[in-house]
């Protein structure tokens, strides 16, 4: 979608005798954007930031993609990015091999990717600007080099098709499936930017030059860059390396266009793995006076977005009938001028009849009353506060803000505009917006003749398709009934529930302090058993972070996992008793008090961060939170939608999957779903009980905040000093248990085997040991790519995982890749003597110890990084000792005890691995 705040239509100028309107010209470039083009049509677009110095971020746009394959190029735009990195321009080397000599890492320092519309290719050189020629030559090489040769495809064939192998799943799917019914008609649904297998193996080399012959011309390029450059410096460098490239005619773009007709087509999205559950209708247009850049084209969006948020505002007010869990809208933009607008009704069971008649019926209900002068004013209102919002930020673009702005650009073919000039211009014509602009453009999208009936029905439930004909026959009797106009905004009244905060109570005192001067900490320990540790500066933007944890995990003895979640979920719902819950809920939202709640084994844990004056209600909010009672209605509706979803659960593929892996690891299931029966039975009362228990643990509150003694001292004292405590709680961190294991699980419905491997190592927590492990993990990364991809070409997707938990004091590795069932033997031999024979050298300790101190550096100067390290010392040692040794930590990146450490990092004795294999109907389906 594109972005909201733009130029829109200007002011007229009154002459002394008549009116003159002014051109209608696209909003001008921001002056820190040099841009332009090559002699032979290259776009670069370029600007100077020099917040990290010495960095480079380079993007080469291709505006080329799947959509754009001939009939029989299928697959071919995606695999021409791929052998891009083969071609050698004329010497003995492939681009890819001279970027791995210069120690660059792919994945970190180079990439790319393609989709339907285009493909991009992404340096970021480790040196920064210093290797701006080389970056600069080898984006070049990879867009006009073309000397791949046949052994190239055929050595990268292989790795194409475990990267289509590794895509496929219940997502890619169902997502096909939309696809195909969303954009009927059109070439996108035979044109994955994966391609198919059968297209992967056929491609030839010719179809690959063709495409890129035809594609791959300076003039329909794009290259953006962002850094710690001199302009001119580097537009030199930029016509040395791409200046010779030869442009051409660039193909027309009609193949990106949705194909309109004027009929209603009904389509059925189901997969026995999927939950999805909705109808859904999809009204398809060519708009194109909302693209571009120009006053006028930027008015027509603002009304676009404005009807747009009118409607689901609109949708959500009315009343849902039995059967409806949501009514939601949603608009998506192709190609240059096709538009898609979706209006859908999610299902409860089977209940699709229900939706579609409720779904249907809010359809005509829009279009028969439009919107009111009120829904005018609250979307205007909501506009005009972004553009206030905007004018008032005084803050330069971040570095990656201006690399999301450029490549928004190229993307979308648009200027990148200064930001407060486009805000006036947009809070200049918000007022010439009226109640009639919103309601043609909804009665426009509406009255489209080419819609789309999406209905999905949840795993392999038996739900009847409607016809065309019936769909057609109801919408015209709707036409004929006059429906009553939606429920509007109520407006507000004294008697409306207002919340009343209690009173706070009598402070409780603050029982010791102790101060680290050198690190501007502070302890306080609270009357209730309770402790504060204070880091005496701001958090990320001028906010305050404040983060509640105690032991209430839900790895606790006699109750269930399930149950321990819920009781901590719904409590964050929950107030006090009797206090109004929907009151609770508004003056939260008001406040911005919300509460961010994370769950783990054996720890439950609160974030909360704001700007300093919203302290006192974050604290109430916390404080009420740990005093709730399960609300009883929250409970109801919540305790229904999980039998819903329970009683209707499609084949679990991925929960038997999980379910088995941690029964490998822990030798039980602690995560189990609750069963039916156990949830019927389930009442308000178990779950406040149960969260009574929870909410007695007592509490360490870490805050990172320039606050006064004080202040502070009054908040605290009055607001969490007060709340009842009572014991810790014996929650259990998971311990993967000793020996190898294996198990095999023949579920899958793709073609392909998924391996998960673990394996531990006990060691003791530090900084040091845990950088180590850190750096050495991104050494294991790229090993086993070279090996399972580059060598064996036997994967695509791999993961590997490995930290040094500081809770467990383990060492804690895993292993993923997903491949041809017929080679998983030999894949995961191959990755057991890679890891086994890890052995770090010189000449890669000093690249990564170089890239070490730069984002060391960064991360001594990020607040939530040392917000992150105040809490590890602290669970550690009870004291920030991190905060002061943190800038040592690249010392610790020697080479012998990097080596020493690469031997622990995936020991065989304790690995244990699980394989997903094809099921028998899969096999039989692949043959």
């Amino acid at each position: 979608m594109n972005k909201l705040i733009a130029g829109l239509l200007g002011p007229m100028l009154l002459g002394a005798c008549a009116t003159v309107t002014e051109p209608d010209a696209p909003l001008p470039w921001d002056a820190q954007v040099v841009h332009g083009q090559l002699a032979n049509g290259l776009a670069y677009r370029l600007v100077r930031e020099t917040s990290q110095p010495g960095r480079l971020d380079l993007r080469l746009t291709v505006k080329a993609g799947s959509v754009d394959e001939a009939d029989d190029q299928v697959g071919v735009a995606h695999l021409v990015e791929h052998l891009a990195f083969h071609g050698r321009a004329g010497g003995e080397q492939n681009v890819r091999q001279r970027m791995t000599d210069l120690g660059w890492v792919q994945g970190r320092h180079f990439n790319a990717v393609t989709n339907y519309e285009r493909t991009q290719y992404l340096i970021g050189p480790p040196a920064g600007v210093r290797q701006a020629p080389q970056a600069l030559q080898a984006l070049a090489d990879l867009a006009f080099a073309r000397d791949y040769n046949a052994q190239d495809l055929e050595r990268e064939r292989p790795i194409v098709i475990e990267e289509w192998r590794g895509g496929l799943g219940v997502a890619q799917r169902m997502n096909e499936q939309r696809t195909a019914s969303q954009r009927v008609g059109s070439r996108y649904p035979e044109h994955r930017t994966i391609g198919n297998e059968g297209a992967i193996r056929a491609a030839t080399l010719q179809n690959l030059q063709a495409f890129q012959n035809r594609w791959y011309l300076p003039n329909n390029m794009v290259l953006s860059a962002v850094g710690d450059f001199d302009p001119q410096v580097l537009l030199v460098q930029i016509e040395q390396a791409f200046g010779a490239a030869r442009p051409g005619s660039v193909p027309s773009r009609e193949q990106r266009e949705l194909p309109l007709d004027k009929k209603l087509k009904v389509f059925r999205l189901q997969d026995s793995q999927s939950g999805s559950n909705q109808v859904a209708m999809l009204f398809r247009s060519h708009e194109p006076d909302s693209r571009g850049t120009t006053r006028a084209a930027l008015r027509e969006r603002l009304i676009d977005r404005m009807t747009l948020a009118a409607m689901l505002d609109s949708l959500r007010r009315q009343p849902l009938q039995a059967g409806v869990r949501s009514l939601i809208v949603q608009k998506t933009l192709i190609g240059a001028h096709s538009t898609v607008l979706g209006i859908a009704a999610g299902v409860e069971g089977q209940a699709h009849d229900q939706a579609l008649e409720q779904l249907l019926t809010e359809v005509e209900r829009l279009r028969q009353h439009g919107f009111s002068g009120t829904d005018l004013q609250h979307e205007r209102e909501h506009i005009r506060a972004l553009g206030d919002k905007t004018l008032a930020n005084q803050a330069s673009r971040t570095f990656e803000q201006w690399v999301e702005q450029l490549n928004n650009a190229a993307v979308q073919g648009n200027a990148v505009t200064e930001r407060h000039a486009t805000a006036a211009r947009y809070l200049d014509v918000l007022g010439s917006i009226t109640r009639d602009d919103l309601n043609d453009r909804l009665r426009r999208w509406l009255a489209s003749p080419d819609r789309v009936l999406q209905l999905s029905a949840a795993g392999s439930a038996t739900v009847a398709l409607p016809s065309v004909a019936q769909v057609e026959a109801h919408q015209a009797k709707l036409a004929a009934t006059a429906l009553p106009a939606p429920v509007q905004v109520a407006a507000a009244t004294p008697s409306a529930p207002r919340l009343e905060m209690p009173a706070a109570p009598p402070a409780a005192a603050i029982v010791e302090r102790k101060a680290f001067p050198e690190q501007h900490v502070e302890h306080w320990h609270l009357g209730n058993g309770d402790r504060l540790v204070w880091l005496k500066r701001n958090g990320p933007e001028g906010k305050w972070l404040l983060q509640a944890e105690s032991s209430a995990g839900y790895h606790l003895a006699g109750t269930p996992a399930w149950r321990l979640q819920m009781a901590a979920q719904l409590a964050m719902h929950s107030g006090l008793p009797g206090m109004d819950q929907q009151a609770l809920a508004t003056w939260r939202q008001e406040q911005r008090a919300t509460l961010g709640f994370d769950q783990q084994p054996q720890r439950l844990q609160l974030n909360l961060g704001a700007a300093p004056e919203q302290l006192p209600a974050l604290m109430q909010s916390y404080r009420v939170s740990q005093l709730a009672s399960i609300d009883p209605e929250v409970f109801s509706t919540t305790r229904d939608v999980l039998l819903q979803r329970l009683r209707s659960r499609p084949d679990d593929v991925r929960g038997l999957q999980d379910s088995r892996q941690r029964v490998l690891k822990y030798g039980v299931d602690h995560w189990r779903s609750p069963d039916i029966d156990a949830l019927e039975q389930l009442t308000a009362e178990q779950l406040s009980a149960d969260w009574k228990r929870l909410a007695g643990a007592p509490v360490t509150y870490y805050l990172m905040a320039e606050a006064t003694p004080e202040s502070l001292e009054k908040l605290v004292g009055e607001l969490l000093a007060t709340i009842p405590r009572t014991a810790p709680l014996a929650s259990q961190q998971a311990l993967q248990l000793p020996g190898r294991r294996r198990d095999d699980l023949a579920i899958a419905l793709e073609p392909r085997a998924v391996l998960q491997a673990s394996s531990y190592q006990p060691q003791a927590w530090s900084p040091e040991a845990a950088a180590r492990v850190a750096v050495l993990r991104d050494l294991a990364n790229q090993r086993l790519k070279a090996q399972l991809r580059g060598e064996a070409a036997g994967v695509y997707r791999l993961r590997f995982e490995s930290e040094l938990n500081a809770d467990t004091q383990r060492i804690e590795s895993s292993l993923s890749f997903t491949c041809d069932p017929a080679r998983v033997d030999e894949l995961w031999a191959l990755a057991q003597q890679t890891l086994a024979e890890l052995h770090p050298d010189a000449q890669w300790l000093r690249n990564e110890r170089a890239e070490f101190q730069r984002q060391e550096s960064k991360r001594r100067e990020d607040p939530q990084t040392q917000f992150k390290r105040l809490i590890l010392s602290d669970r550690r040692w009870h004291d920030p000792r991190y905060l002061q040794t943190q800038a040592q930590l690249p010392e610790a990146l020697n080479l012998p005890a990097l080596q020493q450490q690469a031997k622990q990092l995936f020991p065989r004795a304790n690995q244990v691995q699980l394989r997903v294999l094809p099921s028998p109907a899969a096999l039989e389906q692949a043959l």
